[in-house]
């Protein structure tokens, strides 16, 4: 019988459970090992705590990462590996960043349990009390072990963003959405970006737009406990070890890096394991106390992770994730969700909690992904103007509840506001039904901006189910008219009653209908139209003038590039002084604008402020681009 289908309390201890367990208990491994919680509960009942032996779930989501957009697929009936781990590490905390990284020396690994991911590549594990009573007292025993063992997610890269007043630092509640990223004109959250990536910082960027009353906290929490760092990313070579390095000599880099290891430790095995291009990271640093450059660090509990899928139908499952180390926040309180990341090998589905779709043999097309297309019965607000009805079709195929406008203006705005006039983006996924009695195929056509009415080709998108333990993938494929082969519910394919997986491109009015046809290829039904107002294009904004003046003066027109202002004193003390920008936005359809100031001064002056107060280098001057670390010629600026 497989892991998977044991009760947790049913497992026999694995040696390096038995030996932890032992070691918490005063009792011997041997009499532990090979023996199940249930056996042990009952013969060491009033030996060992009886809260050691209760278990903790752990659960979490194993995705597939577009490499190019950023959007995460979950991945299907993959297995998890929880492995019980020791490691010996070298820690590396390069002065002068807040990062840290771990060399691997050694590793010893035994596996406690297996679960299988669902359609939606999520899982929960049940971990022994005590295996996680030993990981915190391990580090609450080290000083700083709880804080290099975490990687950081995206709420710590914004904690170390966002001003904290001096000398106190107030206590945090649940965080709400980062309000501090637009303060400053936008420079933070550039920043964030730099750090993060685009589509990271775009999820911010939405969860700071839609703050308010209303808004879903568990879906916030979710974005900021967001890896910051989904890969390793490489550390900086050691100061001593860049020349080496630059002349490309390995063998001597290599050697001098043991010598390094050799300083900490007199056992040469791990010296000679110590490899600068196996490197786990970046994890957060200790900033409370000292920390050396070097540290070694030895048999540091964790539960890990691998994950293994059959990507290739042969029944055999391959490593789609591996090196699992520290991915579990370990606390006392609740344990986050785990999100692990898999290889670009992986199944992946495109959707998961698909829609409940009705389907009693007319032909319809329902959702676009969750958006439903059928409205509720009046006064009810509609979803979405999917044909002819309102007024002068002044919202045709648009979405009416997504994104309301704001009377005032204001993001903050309450509701209730107006009926939306949303567009769509992106890939739209289309379900219905496409069930009728003599219906063998059906296909999807559309007519764009009012031309002829033509049929999708050449679209395809991944089907998956699970047969007797061995993972089944298919593209649906059509014929050149746009065919495609009807699929039974009895199949049990997911995602059910996808019709069409529709990459949106040109910006326009689309009116899609479904077409159904027997096994003659005679059409025997079509579906009312559809219409979707589709909009992929951003908005357009830039300054259009700069001025400056002394504090209820003249206004006094400034360069939009680069400009400088001397700024007058009186009697030594510089005046008071206001700038007025303006601006403007175009789009198609403009959701919302946000404009925001910031700058430096005060008690610590800016860079700016201090090269300003330098006399002028005619020769060569020079402005600082102080957010990317380019100096660039006045000219370039």
């Amino acid at each position: 019988m497989a892991k998977r289908d044991i009760a947790p309390d049913k497992l026999p201890l694995t040696p390096l459970q038995a030996r932890r367990l032992a070691e918490m208990t005063g009792l011997k491994a041997e009499e532990l090992v090979k023996r199940p919680v249930a056996e042990l509960a009952e013969k060491f009942r009033w030996h060992i705590d009886p809260e050691l032996l209760l278990f903790r779930r752990v659960c979490g989501q194993v995705v597939k990462r577009d490499p190019v957009t950023g959007v995460e697929y979950p991945v299907p009936h993959a297995t998890v590996h929880v492995e019980d781990t020791d490691l010996n590490l070298f820690g590396y905390f390069p002065p002068g960043w807040p990062w840290g990284w771990f060399l691997p020396l050694s590793h010893r690994r035994e596996e406690i349990a297996t679960v299988v991911t669902d359609e939606c590549g999520r899982f929960c594990v049940w971990i022994p009390r005590w295996e996680i009573d030993w990981i915190l007292r391990f580090r609450r025993e080290r000083v700083c072990l709880p804080d290099i063992f975490i990687r950081p997610d995206l709420r710590d890269l914004l904690e170390d963003l966002q001003p904290i007043p001096p000398i106190i630092k107030p206590p945090k509640p649940e965080p709400d959405p980062p309000p501090f990223l637009l303060r400053d004109g936008g420079l933070t959250f550039r920043r964030a970006e730099e750090l993060a990536g685009r589509p990271a910082a775009a999820r911010l960027q939405s969860l700071q737009a839609a703050a308010g009353l209303a808004t879903d906290a568990k879906q916030q929490q979710q974005v900021l406990e967001t890896r910051a760092f989904v890969d390793n990313l490489p550390p900086p070579p050691p100061a001593d070890l860049k020349e080496l390095r630059s002349l490309n000599l390995t063998g001597k880099l290599q050697a001098r890096l043991r010598d390094a290891a050799g300083r900490f430790t007199a056992d040469p095995a791990f010296s000679e394991r110590l490899d600068l291009q196996q490197f786990i990271g970046p994890f957060r640093r200790c900033f409370d106390v000292l920390v050396p450059e070097w540290q070694p660090l030895f048999d540091v509990p964790d539960i890990t992770f691998r994950v293994t899928q059959d990507v290739d139908g042969d029944g055999d499952e391959e490593t789609i994730y591996s090196e699992g180390l520290f991915d579990v926040r370990w606390n006392a309180g609740a344990i986050p969700d785990v999100k692990l990341y898999a290889s670009q090998i992986a199944v992946a589905g495109l959707s998961c909690d698909n829609p409940a779709v009705p389907c009693e043999g007319v032909p319809a097309i329902t959702f676009a992904g969750l958006m439903p297309l059928i409205n509720p019965p009046a006064p009810a607000d509609p979803y979405h103007d999917a044909g002819p009805g309102e007024a002068a079709n002044i919202a045709l195929g648009y979405a009416r509840r997504v994104n309301r406008p704001h009377p005032n203006g204001l993001l903050s705005d309450p509701p209730p506001n107006p009926r939306a006039k949303a567009p769509y983006t992106g890939t739209l996924l289309l379900y219905g039904c496409n069930h009728a009695p003599g219906a063998q195929f059906y296909r999807l056509r559309y007519s764009f901006n009012g031309g002829p009415t033509v049929p999708f080709v050449g679209l395809t998108w991944p089907l998956y189910r699970l047969v007797s333990g061995v993972l089944q993938t298919m593209w649906p494929t059509s014929d050149a008219d746009g065919w495609y082969p009807i699929l039974p519910d009895s199949d049990n394919w997911t995602s059910e009653h996808l019709l069409l997986a529709w990459p949106t491109s040109q910006n326009g009015l689309y009116s899609v209908e479904m077409q159904l046809d027997d096994a003659g290829k005679t059409v025997i039904n079509t579906s009312a139209p559809v219409w979707f107002r589709v909009d992929n294009s951003a908005p357009v904004a830039q300054f259009t003038s700069l001025a400056w003046r002394v504090a209820s003066g003249a206004w006094t027109p400034l360069e939009l590039i680069c400009p400088v202002v001397v700024r007058p004193t009186v009697a030594g003390n510089p005046v008071d002084i206001e700038f007025r920008v303006g601006y403007q936005v175009t789009a198609n359809h403009l959701r919302s604008l946000q404009l925001s100031g910031g700058g430096g001064g005060g008690a610590a002056p800016s860079e700016l402020e201090r090269q300003a107060k330098r006399p002028p280098k005619l020769e060569r001057p020079r402005c600082n681009r102080r957010r990317t670390g380019a100096i660039r010629p006045w000219a370039e600026c």
